[in-house]
C-alpha cells in the first residue's frame, strides 16, 4: 500500500507508514469502517466518500477532519486552552512522547452483524469514553483510524510524568469500557465488546497546530508503529506496555513480565509487559539499584530539620517549608529526617500526604491524603475500610467531639452519611462548610498530637489544589497549640496555589517557621556523590569531568547520568578488579529519557521570548560571550 504523504510503498497489511509513520488505512467518516483508497462510497453504509476526497491524496486528511471534530469540540476548556498556548510554539521541536494505540476487538466481526448507524453509535460512544480519560490526563487525541483511537501524551501539552499519565489512562480506559460493555449488554444491543491498548514512548517532530486543535506530527523512528504492533498483540480488555514506557514507570505499576515477542519491523524481539494494576501508595523510587550514597551536601539543612524534632519532644509546634528545584534532592532530605525520627525514644509519628501533577484540578484531594494516613487508612482503602478506620479513629481519641467531627470528617471522605449526620452537612453553604471541614480536621491533629508528638510531611505543594491550600491554612495555627509540625515540599513556583502555604506559614504569630532552601551540589560534593556511587576514586577522569559538566550540581541529574552510562554500556565494572572501566563513547550518549519530561516541562513553561532565547543558546554552545547571543537573536528578529 502506498502512502499518502511521501509515497512509500508498504506492505499490503500495514496500518502505519514503515517511513514516516502516517496512518494507511482509510475510514469512512460516517461508519467507522475501513475504506480501499480512491473508493466512492462506503460499503458498509453507503456514505459518499467522494464529498471528502476531492484532490489525490487529500481524503486521509479530510476523513480525519471529520473524525476528529466532534471529539475536538469535548475538550475540557483547561485543556483546550493548554493546546492553544501551545500554537506556534512547539512546531519543528522533537518531544518525547508515550503513544497509547486502542482497537475495538473484532470490530468487522461486529459491525456485520449490525446495521451500520447503530454500530457507528456504538463506535461513537467508545471514542468518547476514551477522549474524556485521555483529556483527563492532559493527553491529546492524535489520530482515529477506524474504530481505533491514537493518542499523545507529552505533545502539544508536556508533563514530566507523561509515561505514567498514558499508563494511568489505558487502566481507566479498560475500566470505562468494561462498563460500557455492560450497558450494551444490558440494552441488548452486544453480546460483548472489548478493547485492547499499546503503549510506547519515544520522540516525534511536533508540527503545527490548528484552529480545530489539531496538531500534526512526524514520527521519528518506531514510535507509533511500535504502540501499534503491541495493541495488535495484546489480549482483549489489556493494555501492553513497551520496555522504554515500563522503566519510565515501573515502581508506580503491577505489571506482568511478557517476554520477548516478535514484532513485524523490529530485527530483534521486543520487550512487552501487560499493565495489571496501579501500585496503591506507590511513590517515585530514586537511586540506582546496587549503588548507594550518604547524604552529600546538605549536613547543614537536615541538622536544622533534627532540631524540629528535639522541639516537637519538648512541646514546641513547627511550620517547615523545604523549597528546591526537581532533582536537587528534596525527597532525599526528608528521607533521611523520616529515618531521624524513627530512632527517637518514643518515636515521632510521621503522617505523609502527596499531591500529584494530575490532580491540581480535584478538590481536597492532599486534604483527603492527610486525614487518611491520621486515620491510619491503607493505601486503597475500600469505602467501607475507610469508613471503619474513621470510626475507630473517633474511639481512639476520646477528647474528640465524634458527633461534631465525624459527620464533617466523613463528608470531606466522600463516605455515605445516614439522614441525621447528612443533615448537619447538607444546609451549609461552601464557606461554612470548609470552616467546620477545618475545625474537625483540627480537633483530629490536637487530639492525636497530645496522645503522640506528630510531624505532617505534605509533598509536592506546587500541585496543592486551592481547597486543600485553603483548608490547611486554616489549619496550621494548631502548631502553636500541641507538638505538631507541618512541613511543606515544594519547587519555587510562585504563581502556584500551594505557595500561599509557604507564605502565610511565615506570616503565623507563636509559630516557629523554618524555610530551608535547596542549591546545587558545590562541585566538591558532585563529585564526592558520583566517587559514593560508583564506589572508587579511581574514575576514569574524562568519565568524571563528563558527569559533572551534565548535571551542574543537581543530585537526581548525577544518579540518572550515571543510570544512563551503565544501561547503555558507557561503563562497566572490570570483570577482576571490580573497578569502574570506560566501555563506549560517553560523548556520544544522550540526555537520559528519565530528564527528558522534566526538562521539557519547565523549558515549556518559559515565555515565548526566553524559551527562543534558550533554544538558539543552546545551538552556539554550553559557554559563550553573551553578545554572541545578543548578535544572533538580533539577526534572527
Amino acid at each position: 500500500m502506498k502512502c499518502n504523504h511521501c509515497q512509500f510503498d508498504n506492505e499490503p497489511d500495514a496500518r502505519f507508514c514503515e517511513n514516516c509513520g502516517e496512518p494507511l488505512e482509510l475510514s469512512c467518516p460516517n461508519c467507522g469502517q475501513p475504506v480501499k483508497p480512491g473508493t466512492k462510497f462506503c460499503r458498509h453504509c453507503g456514505f459518499k466518500l467522494a464529498s471528502v476526497s476531492a484532490a489525490p491524496g487529500s481524503m486521509p486528511e479530510a476523513l480525519a477532519q471529520n473524525r476528529l471534530a466532534a471529539l475536538q469540540r469535548a475538550a475540557p476548556h483547561k485543556v483546550a486552552e493548554k493546546i492553544r498556548a501551545q500554537r506556534g510554539r512547539s512546531e519543528g521541536e522533537r518531544k518525547m512522547v508515550t503513544a497509547l494505540f486502542t482497537d475495538i476487538v473484532g470490530s468487522t466481526a461486529l459491525a456485520e452483524q449490525m446495521d451500520p448507524e447503530d454500530w457507528r453509535d456504538i463506535v461513537t460512544g467508545a471514542h468518547q469514553r476514551v477522549s474524556e480519560v485521555v483529556y483527563h490526563y492532559e493527553g491529546t487525541i492524535a489520530q482515529l483510524l477506524g474504530d481505533g483511537v491514537l493518542a499523545f501524551f507529552g505533545a502539544p501539552i508536556v508533563h514530566e510524568d507523561d509515561p505514567e499519565r498514558a499508563i494511568r489512562a489505558a487502566l481507566d480506559i479498560l475500566a470505562s469500557i468494561e462498563a460500557y460493555e455492560r450497558d450494551l449488554r444490558a440494552a441488548s444491543k452486544l453480546s460483548a465488546f472489548q478493547m485492547r491498548i499499546g503503549l510506547n514512548t519515544g520522540l516525534v517532530v511536533a508540527g503545527n497546530i490548528g484552529s480545530d486543535l489539531h496538531m500534526e506530527y512526524l514520527a521519528v523512528g518506531d514510535t507509533i508503529n511500535l504502540a501499534a504492533r503491541l495493541q495488535g498483540a495484546a489480549d482483549p480488555d489489556t493494555a501492553f506496555v513497551s520496555q522504554a514506557t515500563q522503566r519510565l514507570a515501573a515502581a508506580l505499576f503491577e505489571y506482568e513480565d511478557r517476554g520477548r515477542i516478535a514484532v513485524k519491523g523490529k530485527t530483534e524481539p521486543v520487550q512487552v509487559y501487560r499493565v495489571l494494576r496501579e501500585r496503591k501508595g506507590a511513590t517515585r523510587t530514586r537511586g540506582i539499584a546496587g549503588l548507594v550514597s550518604p547524604l552529600v551536601g546538605r549536613a547543614r539543612e537536615l541538622s536544622a530539620l533534627v532540631q524540629v524534632l528535639d522541639g516537637l519532644r519538648t512541646g514546641r509546634g513547627a511550620i517547615v517549608s523545604i523549597v528546591g528545584e526537581a532533582g536537587l534532592g528534596k525527597s532525599r532530605l526528608t528521607a533521611e529526617w523520616r529515618k531521624a525520627a524513627a530512632t527517637l525514644d518514643p518515636p515521632i509519628r510521621w503522617i505523609e500526604g502527596r499531591c500529584l501533577s494530575f490532580t491540581t484540578s480535584a478538590a481536597h484531594y492532599l486534604s483527603t491524603d492527610v486525614v487518611r494516613a491520621l486515620c491510619g487508612m491503607p493505601a486503597g482503602a475500600s469505602d467501607a475500610e475507610a469508613e471503619a478506620s474513621l470510626q475507630t479513629c473517633m474511639k481512639k481519641y476520646g477528647a474528640l467531639d465524634a458527633d461534631e467531627c465525624y459527620p464533617f470528617l466523613a463528608h470531606l471522605l466522600n463516605l455515605k452519611l445516614d439522614e441525621a449526620m447528612a443533615a448537619k452537612v447538607r444546609h451549609l453553604d461552601g464557606p461554612a462548610r470548609m470552616a467546620r471541614y477545618a475545625a474537625a480536621v483540627q480537633a483530629l491533629i490536637r487530639a492525636a498530637a497530645w496522645l503522640q508528638p506528630m510531624l505532617i510531611l505534605c509533598e509536592d505543594v506546587h500541585w496543592a489544589d486551592p481547597s486543600s491550600v485553603e483548608l490547611m491554612t486554616r489549619v496550621l495555627p494548631v502548631t502553636a497549640e500541641v507538638p505538631v509540625a507541618f512541613a511543606f515540599v515544594t519547587r519555587p513556583e510562585r504563581d502556584a496555589p500551594g505557595w500561599k502555604l509557604v507564605t502565610d506559614a511565615q506570616e503565623l504569630a507563636q509559630v516557629g517557621a523554618i524555610d530551608i532552601r535547596l542549591a546545587p551540589l558545590s562541585e566538591e560534593d558532585s563529585k564526592q556523590l558520583v566517587s559514593n556511587l560508583l564506589e572508587v576514586e579511581a574514575l576514569p577522569a574524562q568519565v568524571r569531568q563528563y558527569i559533572l559538566s551534565k548535571t551542574e550540581g543537581n543530585p537526581f541529574f548525577v544518579e540518572e547520568v550515571i543510570r544512563m552510562l551503565i544501561d547503555r554500556g558507557g561503563i562497566a565494572r572490570h570483570a577482576t578488579s571490580g573497578h569502574w572501566v570506560v566501555t563506549g563513547d560517553v560523548q556520544k550518549i544522550e540526555i537520559p529519557d528519565t530528564l527528558h519530561g522534566v526538562l521539557s516541562a519547565r523549558i515549556d513553561r518559559l515565555p515565548d521570548e526566553a524559551k527562543r532565547a534558550l533554544q538558539i543558546a543552546a545551538v552556539i554552545g554550553r559557554r559563550f560571550q553573551v553578545n554572541v547571543l545578543e548578535q544572533v537573536l538580533r539577526e534572527m528578529a
